[in-house]
């Protein structure tokens, strides 16, 4: 199992499916159900709003947003670019306009230095005269 740090007391624990140590998990569990309170009460309110009503701290509001359980309620500012931390463009993309414009010129860039050997021009049978040659030039020896 994997190793990580608990999100929320800093002990390391054997992961498995949640960012909190077993622990932790009944205090996320609980800010997670005032979480969803709020937001159904009232799906207009972004993050800080959120955080402020549940009477939770916001990084658990900004982990829920993260982990994709309030995108469709929550509004799209309340999402993080996951390179810079600016506003994203979406919960799918994750990533500022200008943080996607830079990874698509990494991306070409890359592609651009990647440069194919030439194709050898092999003829039809040579393959096969190479390793005849190379067997009877092991009976030999």
């Amino acid at each position: 199992m994997p190793l990580a740090k608990c999100v929320r007391c800093a002990r390391m624990f054997n992961k498995i499916q949640t960012p909190v140590c077993p622990a932790c998990e009944p205090d996320e569990e609980a800010d997670n159900e005032k979480i969803r309170e709020v937001v159904n009460r009232d799906p207009s309110l972004n993050a800080e709003a959120v955080a402020e009503a549940a009477q939770v701290d916001i990084s658990v509001v900004r982990r829920m947003l993260n982990e994709g359980q309030l995108v469709t309620v929550l509004q799209a500012s309340d999402i993080t670019c996951g390179r810079c931390g600016a506003p994203a463009i979406s919960a799918s993309k994750r990533l500022c306009q200008a943080c996607l414009e830079k990874l698509n010129l990494e991306v070409a860039q890359a592609q651009a230095s990647i440069k194919l050997g030439v194709k050898k021009n092999v003829e039809v049978g040579e393959y096969d005269l190479n390793v005849r040659r190379s067997i009877e030039q092991k009976r030999r020896t």
